[in-house]
């Protein structure tokens, strides 16, 4: 049968050959970011649910490992937000028991990292990947368009919580909008954010793909720089 949870394994510029886990339905996210390339969020949620069922994910992860070469890195990523499944700590132990050797990445929009449980299921992964597009809380509204119960200072209190807890490496990424999240004040605004969180990388992205709203365009090099 084919992988329903699984895709790739695709080459990565940051990751090498990268074997996705998708443990979200599509598209069930904690914000709707108006850059976002998978989709406008039909389930916008903080609840953790099982919203992929833990069984299907190890049976299939048990199937590629028997038929495949190792990828490089098994990422959680795909069409929502990972931490919003409450097995991802258990999926991530089964990885770890399985194919020891295979680190692990996770690509989050790190809105749930404020919830303990949350920070303990992750603290066993090799790389994190949060993102922070704002540190103010009007651009951050903005330009994620968060679930209610989400404020910025939470989110960024969250990183900071996990970066005391967690050994491995965080890559922080922050996604430039020309006209949302590049004047002073908010250049400012995240410069200090990050001075507190103290990611290992910080990694500047700008729109690739048309997002999900019109008149959004993409940073220049030379305004990247």
């Amino acid at each position: 049968a084919m992988a329903q949870h699984l895709f790739g394994p695709v080459p990565s510029r940051r990751l090498g050959i990268s074997l996705g886990v998708d443990l979200i339905p599509k598209k069930v996210c904690s914000l709707d970011c108006i850059y976002c390339e998978v989709g406008k969020t039909t389930g916008l949620t903080t609840e953790r649910r099982e919203y992929v069922a833990f069984d299907d994910v190890a049976g299939e992860l048990l199937q590629y490992f028997a038929n495949h070469d190792d990828p490089d890195y098994i990422t959680f990523s795909g069409s929502g937000e990972p931490t919003l499944n409450s097995r991802i700590g258990d999926v991530i132990a089964f990885t770890r028991r399985h194919k020891p050797g295979i680190p692990v990445a996770v690509l989050t929009n790190g809105t749930l990292l404020h919830d303990p449980e949350v920070r303990k299921e992750l603290v066993s992964a090799d790389v994190v990947l949060p993102s922070l597009d704002a540190a103010t809380e009007a651009t951050f509204q903005k330009i994620n368009r968060p679930c209610r119960s989400l404020d910025i200072e939470k989110v960024v209190q969250g990183l900071i919580d996990f970066r005391m807890e967690f050994r491995g490496k965080i890559w922080l990424e922050v996604f430039i909008l020309p006209g949302y999240n590049d004047d002073k004040a908010d250049l400012e605004a995240l410069r200090s954010a990050i001075g507190r969180i103290r990611p290992d990388r910080i990694q500047l992205n700008t729109l690739d793909r048309p997002g999900t709203v019109a008149g959004i365009r993409a940073a220049t090099s030379e305004e990247l720089a």
